[in-house]
């Protein structure tokens, strides 16, 4: 049997298995037709992904969903984020038809954003109670960001070129972070959206563990099947003794990445689910995800995440107590168990695996600093041939920014940076705000703007040790668009029951 069809029965077992053990929590959260009907794409995506044999029929199968089955989902955000993670972010371009080269390379990501988000930003741009453009200043911030980088692509391209970098960039950009702030206007909206995210994140975490343990990345094969070139995730990478699991981010660290964004997610959805022992087990699988990624950033991500949901609750001293005291005692209990040291000498800060990773980072820095200097204000578009970075080249021929702020400040200088930490500080400012005031929509609304506030600065903290590849920016942009939402969900007054989004 070919690799790629033994890949999909193990992946169909984990689907089926993990969305089964879900379903008594999620249904709490989302009516049970909707879980169903969400189940049921995702396996049937899964199977046209694997049984395609052809990118473009693939392609054609999202693309007929999109047209005959989106419109029956009242919240797209959730359906979106569902969809995210069914296949890798491998593409390929669309051809020219003879007028230019090519039209844009189509991936998973930019292919949902066509397919789905645009005719819902359509709708939602016509639609006169969509909250209008420039009532949150992070709008301004974004899209001035959004506008200085587009001009900035035409330092070196030409005409063509320049503009095809202007509609991806509205692609992957504008579309995630509009839809996201302008979409979700009731508590009901969020629980929908984000229980999307966490149904494909419990799958990818129960995936990231068996990567790891069959030592097999289960959707390699599938990518050559496919016509796709699966060496763009760089192939079987190992820390220590063990693969990193890539599953369908296509890479580790933002795997872990992508689970960490799930589990402050989840820590809003936990309100909604009954037992406690129900609440418990999902957090885990999403843990064990994180672990699983073998990735220092998201570890530190996940711990950093949690700490600011404490400290902004109810008994923060106590819980925070509680933890310090689980991590020292894991601690030593990793001291005493035969296989601890392998999982110590793997932590970030302690560990001594891969330790060149960690000064390749420091390095990284040094070397950009007098390369940022010259280029001050709007950066340079041939960075990439300074001296002082050449001296990064890996072994492979690249030199990789692995820091998402050293990236921006490269490409765009000061004047681009400033704007993009600006957003992300202006929103985190703008949640933190609404918290305070959210009490009259319910308890409820409290902790989604304690685990939106948690998430947003554990993402900004990640992507320091990350650059923006794959679904990082894809991540970031639509926590911006949520966290803009939730500002501005708080300030409305308050109504009668929500109704239902089914």
């Amino acid at each position: 049997m070919p690799e790629h069809l033994r890949a999909l029965m193990v992946v169909l077992a984990l689907s089926v298995a993990v969305l089964h053990f879900a379903r008594p929590a999620l249904v709490q959260v989302v009516d049970a037709k909707t879980f169903s009907r969400w189940r049921m794409l995702w396996v049937f995506m899964t199977l046209a992904l694997f049984l395609a044999h052809s990118f473009w029929l693939y392609v054609l199968m999202v693309a007929a969903y999109a047209l005959v089955m989106a419109r029956r989902e009242a919240q797209v955000m959730g359906v979106y984020f569902l969809l995210l993670f069914v296949a890798p972010p491998a593409g390929t371009e669309v051809p020219g038809m003879g007028l230019v080269n090519y039209i844009l390379n189509l991936n998973q990501y930019r292919l949902l954003a066509l397919v789905l988000l645009l005719p819902a930003a359509i709708a939602l741009f016509q639609r006169s109670s969509t909250l209008k453009w420039g009532k949150s200043s992070v709008d301004w911030m974004v899209l001035a960001y959004l506008l200085l980088i587009s001009l900035l692509r035409f330092r070196e391209a030409n005409l063509t070129s320049g503009l095809r970098d202007i509609v991806t960039i509205g692609i992957d950009v504008f579309l995630p972070y509009y839809v996201a702030s302008r979409s979700l206007r009731s508590l009901n909206g969020f629980k929908y959206a984000l229980t999307g995210f966490v149904m494909s994140a419990m799958v990818l975490a129960a995936i990231a563990v068996s990567e790891v343990v069959l030592s097999w990345q289960l959707y390699f094969s599938v990518l050559n099947v496919l016509g796709l070139n699966a060496m763009e995730f760089g192939g079987y990478l190992y820390r220590g003794a063990f693969l990193r699991p890539n599953a369908t981010v296509g890479n580790s660290i933002v795997l872990g990445y992508v689970l960490m964004v799930a589990l402050g997610f989840f820590f809003f959805l936990k309100e909604y689910v009954e037992p406690a022992k129900l609440k418990w087990l999902g957090a885990g699988l999403l843990l064990m995800g994180v672990a699983s990624s073998l990735s220092r950033g998201p570890w530190v991500g996940a711990g950093f995440l949690l700490i600011v949901y404490l400290i902004q609750g109810p008994n923060a001293l106590k819980k925070l107590t509680t933890t310090v005291l689980v991590a020292v005692a894991s601690w030593v209990m990793l001291n005493v168990i035969p296989m601890g040291q392998v999982v110590l000498d793997m932590l970030p800060f302690v560990g001594t695996v891969d330790e060149f990773n960690v000064e390749y980072r420091a390095n990284l820095l040094t070397s950009a600093l007098p390369v940022i200097e010259r280029n001050l204000w709007l950066g340079s578009v041939d960075y990439l041939r300074a001296p002082e970075l050449q001296v990064m080249v890996q072994g492979d021929g690249i030199i990789d920014i692995v820091n998402t702020y050293v990236g921006v400040v490269l490409n765009a200088g000061l004047i681009g940076l400033s704007l993009f930490v600006g957003a992300f500080v202006l929103a985190l400012k703008q949640v933190r705000a609404a918290t305070r005031k959210a009490l009259a929509h319910g308890a409820e609304a409290v902790v989604l703007g304690r685990a939106l506030s948690a998430t947003l600065a554990a993402v900004m903290l990640v992507i320091y040790t990350v650059s923006s590849i794959f679904a990082v920016s894809v991540i970031y942009w639509t926590v911006l668009g949520v966290c803009v939402a939730y500002a501005s969900l708080m300030k409305q007054p308050v109504s009668g029951p929500e109704p239902s989004e089914s």
